[in-house]
């Protein structure tokens, strides 16, 4: 027999947007945003030229040295690459731009550089992100007529913001909705069989998004109740029958 309450039905995710959908992008305002694992692409001057050396340089910080990371000779064609980046860096020869997998630890400062400039240049900041992981969706085990809360949990990736739906719909901002926790947790106040539904937690940051779903039934107590009752009147008459027989007995 089942006791009254809400019931969990159904856990699953709902979609995914890939976090390579930014790969080669053009710098925004000097800034690259890209997802570890994915390829972005920086890029190289308006013209090239046919003798000297280019190079690419990277540090992490404002005050750091930078290091570099690809140096290229034009005449010879020769490129030298930095032993940690040699898996994973493509240079173009042809527009001297800079294809580079990412790695958590690529964040950072980036500037290409030709032989005759001073260390001047500008700088291109790039943003590495961690793509969100599925988000797993919690509640408590609350009856009808209390608050019942429901948990958005991601463990992998920074979220920028959470929005929750019922049946595919954005929640009321005048119903008994509460949110907390940078909206992660969303509060049923008062619920009702009338919050029964399919209510989804959609998690989203630069470089992904990802949406989870679970179905929320009530299980109606009066059956229960009624239930409980004849199972009640049952035991009471089973009760009786024996006190009345063992007194029929002890009487003869």
């Amino acid at each position: 027999m089942r006791p009254a309450g809400w019931l969990l039905v159904a856990l699953f995710s709902v979609g995914i947007v890939s976090a390579c959908q930014s790969t080669g992008l053009a710098p925004t305002e000097g800034r690259v945003v890209g997802a570890v694992g994915c390829t972005v692409v920086l890029p190289g001057p308006d013209h090239i030229d046919t003798t000297g050396f280019v190079r690419w340089e990277y540090k992490q910080n404002e005050n750091d040295t930078e290091v570099t990371v690809v140096l290229y000779y034009v005449a010879s064609r020769e490129l030298d690459i930095l032993p940690e980046y040699k898996d994973r860096v493509v240079f173009s020869m042809s527009n001297w731009s800079l294809g580079l997998k990412l790695q958590l630890a690529d964040r950072g400062l980036y500037r290409l550089r030709r032989q005759e400039e001073e260390k001047n240049g500008k700088w291109i900041q790039l943003e590495v992100i961690e793509p969100l992981s599925k988000p797993k969706l919690f509640r408590n085990s609350s009856l009808a007529g209390s608050t019942i809360e429901m948990v958005c949990n991601v463990t992998v990736g920074r979220v920028d913001s959470y929005q929750w739906r019922k049946d595919h719909k954005p929640l009321s901002k005048y119903g008994h909705y509460q949110l907390s926790r940078n909206n992660s947790v969303l509060l049923i106040l008062n619920a009702t069989q009338a919050d029964s539904g399919s209510y989804s937690c959609k998690v989203t940051n630069e470089v992904s998004e990802n949406e989870t779903s679970l179905e929320l039934i009530h299980n109606d107590s009066s059956a229960v109740v009624s239930n409980g009752v004849i199972w009640g009147v049952a035991v009471i008459t089973a009760v009786i029958i024996l006190v009345i027989a063992d007194g029929n007995l002890y009487s003869e």
